[in-house]
């Protein structure tokens, strides 16, 4: 079956996966904390990964004690055998569950992007509930207007912010451009200052041209959506990559892919924590955290009293104790 790019699943002809250490204990902890305590993970094997519309998904087998499952990724979640008898039959599941999911989620954004934009998102928020309602092409230039005034607030939200120094002749309030470009010079060099600025400078033409747009249609209203959601999105990314400083590289090969590795207490005491690299196998020293000092202010007992999130909760009735 052709998913992407000519890419062909055939999971008859998937060669089974050396898996890193770290990587077999994080699946096989995630199926554990799905399953109940007689069901335990008990193989591990990574039969693909697919690269699916520019996102990569693995695909692990699972052999729990009574059950086996396929578990996805990008996002995470698992699938019994029974109903997925295929891996390419819980893939296609799962990335249209995904789908449906970005779909209901298209107001969220990264919690660590929107918390320098919040104000900007909220107004965008508007936007998005304008359009649940438009129907006439007024109603399409309105949504350009919230479009307007979440990128206004954007421009108002960091005049005093640490990292904008001092402005000589500071643009008034409402100059969204203005501030936009001098964002751009604090924040940002070379090709991506250049793309930056270019960027809100045409997202903001672009939302008053939709405002005094008298012929405006659906899709007119979804592209500037669009267009301002991922200028928002960006700034926010930016602005949360000056505050947080670079990733962190291996000290051994200078690799990206740097991963937690957790390992729990035989006694239950706590657990072992360490980095560990997924080029090299360069490990740090590992530290013991007391579960007492982990949940230290946690309102646990909240928790877990709270209604289960995860998606495969919604894929067998209450009461069916295969699902885990």
């Amino acid at each position: 079956m052709v998913v992407d790019d000519g890419e062909t699943i055939d999971e008859t002809e998937t060669p089974m996966a050396d898996l890193p250490d770290h990587e077999e204990r994080a699946i096989r902890d995630y199926v554990d904390s799905q399953s109940p305590a007689d069901d335990r993970a008990e193989l591990v094997q990574k039969v693909g990964s697919h690269r699916v519309l520019g996102h990569v998904h693995e695909v692990y087998d699972v052999h729990c004690t009574s059950t086996r499952w396929w578990v996805m990724t990008n996002p995470t979640n698992l699938y019994l055998q029974s109903d997925f008898p295929q891996a390419e039959q819980a893939l296609i599941f799962h990335i249209g569950l995904g789908a449906f999911m970005a779909e209901r989620s298209r107001a969220e954004l990264d919690e660590d992007a929107e918390e320098h934009v919040s104000s900007s998102w909220r107004r965008f928020r508007q936007a998005l509930e304008a359009m649940d309602e438009a129907s006439e092409s007024e109603d399409f230039q309105a949504v350009g207007i919230k479009c307007r005034d979440a990128l206004i607030a954007l421009g108002k939200s960091h005049m005093d912010a640490p990292w904008l120094g001092e402005v000589p002749g500071a643009p008034k309030a409402a100059d969204f451009k203005g501030w936009a470009s001098i964002y751009a010079e604090r924040l940002t060099d070379g090709r991506m200052r250049n793309y930056l600025k270019a960027l809100a400078d045409k997202t903001w033409d672009l939302t008053v041209w939709l405002q005094h747009y008298s012929n405006a249609t659906p899709v007119d209203a979804d592209i500037v959506l669009e267009a301002t959601a991922h200028l928002i999105g960006t700034f926010g990314k930016v602005i949360r990559r000056r505050e947080a400083g670079e990733p962190e590289r291996c000290p051994r090969c200078e690799s990206y892919q740097l991963a937690e590795d957790i390992q729990h207490d035989a006694e239950q005491r706590g657990f072992f924590a360490s980095t560990v690299c997924g080029a090299c196998g360069w490990r740090s020293d590992v530290d013991f955290t007391p579960w007492a000092e982990h949940f230290e202010g946690s309102d646990i007992e909240g928790y877990l009293s709270s209604p289960g999130l995860g998606i495969s909760d919604r894929l067998h009735p209450e009461g069916d104790d295969s699902a885990g």
